[in-house]
């Protein structure tokens, strides 16, 4: 049965061609065709309500797959409504288009996930996602995290924070700094105590970018942490803020001489950075202590 011909039977009740109609139009169907499709998810009959069902979410999905620029926003959201309060499985056939090798497509699936806020199983494609090593997949999941920050919606993003795949955590708090939305810090304050040094660090450093200055103390309780990686990455926050304070200086400077050369090789680095007399001071002694050994 060809797609015309599938359109005309929609105008049929009989199951034996209604059903193959709607399983056409469900592959090659379009959007002028959704009203008559899903007309049919009123049926009686369980079997053709149920090709209707199948038929109206996948011409949407497909739809939305192909020519979803040409899709107006306010369109796009009324058809994921649809598509979701029809079609419970589609966030996981969507996950299989954010694999595909088309780029194009890879890109749309995303967006799409965008109109299914509602779907608990977001979540787990999302986290996937801002774990891919391709930027532009990681970026645009980033920014469709972005978009689900309001006052009811801040449980996808809470529970990436809180995945047990440190990738994920440390690249969504990347990503959520990089959105430079202030209204991230309140959900990113709730993690400057993570267990994981480069998340914490991370943390520190996107709640800075994005105007949250009070994290000495943070930085500090990192420097004092018996912790090498710890130490190093509270290094690195003061590399990258170039937060300074006397004890902040004083901290960096006792790191000077520790038994890790990652922890030594940041403090420098960090007192470098800040480049107050204090700090400079610390560098002199180090230098001056490392030519009068050598010269012994």
């Amino acid at each position: 049965m060809n797609v015309e011909l599938a359109r005309k039977s929609l105008a049929e009740r009989d199951g034996n061609v209604l059903i193959p109609a709607l399983r056409v139009l469900a592959k090659t169907g379009s959007l002028t065709d959704l009203q008559a499709i899903m007309a049919h998810i009123k049926s009686r009959n369980p079997d053709i309500h149920r090709e209707a069902v199948s038929a109206a979410g996948s011409v949407i999905r497909n739809n939305l797959l192909t020519h979803f620029d040409k899709v107006a926003p306010h369109v796009r959201r009324k058809l994921g409504a649809v598509m979701e309060s029809l079609d419970p499985h589609v966030v996981s056939e969507l996950g299989k288009d954010v694999r595909s090798r088309n780029e194009e497509r890879r890109l749309r699936a995303v967006r799409i996930l965008g109109l299914l806020r509602k779907n608990p199983k977001v979540r787990d494609v999302l986290a996937e996602l801002v774990s891919q090593k391709d930027e532009k997949i990681r970026a645009t999941a980033i920014k469709l995290l972005g978009s689900m920050v309001g006052p009811n919606d801040q449980d996808v993003i809470l529970s990436l924070l809180s995945d047990p795949d440190k990738r994920v955590r440390a690249n969504t708090v990347e990503g959520l700094e990089r959105l430079g939305n202030k209204r991230m810090i309140p959900i990113l304050l709730r993690f400057r105590k993570d267990p994981n040094n480069r998340i914490r660090g991370n943390v520190l450093k996107a709640l800075f970018s994005l105007g949250y200055c009070d994290i000495e103390e943070d930085i500090l309780e990192m420097l004092r942490s018996k912790d090498n990686f710890m130490n190093a990455s509270a290094l690195w926050v003061i590399m990258q803020t170039k937060v300074a304070s006397r004890e902040i200086e004083d901290s960096a400077g006792f790191h000077l001489v520790s038994d890790s050369e990652m922890v030594m090789i940041n403090a420098r680095k960090a007192l470098t950075v800040m480049g107050t007399p204090r700090a400079k001071g610390y560098l002199r002694y180090l230098d001056d202590t490392a030519q009068a050994s050598s010269a012994r």
